[in-house]
């Protein structure tokens, strides 16, 4: 995409696309253009303007000092000025990055948030545009390892506020500092993976498939909406456990469980175009699924289910829980209520 000064000032203005922010953003990390094609750098030394941000000559004297001492990049100092006064104190911290590893591809960039009566902390975006894991700190001391065409948003200050929400587009690994006044949220398109100390992924992938897989600690997915006749999706993991799950169908396509069984450690479901296969899965996850999937409501007493597992083989119809339910009342000889939605 060709740099021209309207999509710059689309760019300053917050109207550009996300692919119009990323060609401009891998532009100045990759020094590809320069600003003197669309201001001298005489009307950016005598460039005024109000800003939302503290200290700003105090900054901008700073700035041109570094420009001095960088005569070798003078241009690339001028347009990192040039984004610092019309984005704020956070842009300066995240290019001052940016030139610290200009040898990379990855990047971050900040944008702060438009003050309320009581002012607000910035938000911080990072973009992994390279081909390797990059390590995100976070404020309150957890790490982000994140994946190649990935990104990730989230406060630059948790002080004061709530909770710790993340938003993530792609995939990325999470290492979560423990702090059990703030719960730490990571929000995908339809998903809500919650943590308190632990480590866990979540991967968004193109083809409408999340997978959340958990490594320690212990982390709750909520769908954040459910669509027509489904369950609102609400579990719980623990580690070496993992889900997938179809965003645009909103039914869960694979699980593996950990699990007490004496014939295995491991229990699981999957979900094909062809057929849904159980595998010594306990048989609370199973009912789950069938529930969530199927829009069905089900009922069971709990000591009826409790440290019972299910294994079977069927084909994947719209009415295939008809003949799993009648197997499971059948082998474990219990009654189970349903109400379709």
């Amino acid at each position: 995409m060709k740099i021209t000064k309207t999509l710059i000032d689309k760019y300053l203005s917050g109207k550009a696309s996300a692919e119009e922010i990323a060609a401009v953003e891998n532009a100045l990390a990759n020094n590809e253009f320069y600003w003197e094609d669309f201001m001298p750098e005489t009307e950016w030394q005598g460039y005024e303007m109000d800003s939302d941000f503290k200290n700003q000559k105090e900054i901008k004297a700073h700035i041109f000092e570094q420009i001095g001492q960088k005569n070798k990049n003078r241009l690339g100092w001028l347009k990192y000025a040039a984004i610092i006064f019309f984005i704020g104190i956070g842009a300066w911290l995240g290019l001052i990055q940016i030139d610290s590893t200009k040898h990379t591809t990855t990047y971050r960039s900040a944008k702060k948030v438009q003050p309320t009566s009581q002012e607000q902390p910035s938000n911080l975006y990072y973009i992994n545009s390279g081909n390797t894991i990059q390590q995100v700190s976070v404020p309150d001391g957890s790490t982000i390892d994140l994946y190649p065409n990935s990104e990730v948003k989230f406060s630059s200050d948790f002080t004061s506020i709530s909770a710790r929400n993340i938003q993530l587009k792609g995939k990325a690994k999470f290492t979560v500092a423990k702090d059990k006044t703030k719960p730490f949220h990571v929000h995908t398109a339809d998903l809500i993976t919650t943590a308190l100390g632990t480590v866990f992924s979540v991967e968004e992938g193109g083809s409408a498939v999340t997978k959340i897989k958990l490594y320690e600690g212990r982390i709750e997915v909520k769908s954040n909406q459910h669509a027509e006749n489904k369950q609102a999706l609400h579990l719980q993991f623990q580690p070496n456990e993992e889900i997938s799950i179809d965003r645009k169908l909103q039914q869960i396509i694979a699980e593996t469980r950990v699990n007490t069984s004496p014939s295995s450690k491991r229990g699981s479901f999957l979900k094909t175009s062809g057929q849904l296969i159980f595998k010594n899965l306990p048989l609370q996850d199973v009912l789950h699924i069938i529930s969530h999937n199927y829009g069905l409501k089900l009922s069971v007493e709990p000591k009826d289910i409790r440290d019972k597992y299910y294994s079977g083989s069927y084909k994947n119809t719209a009415s295939a829980y008809v003949n799993m339910l009648a197997d499971i009342q059948a082998l474990h000889k219990i009654t189970i209520h349903v109400q379709t939605e």
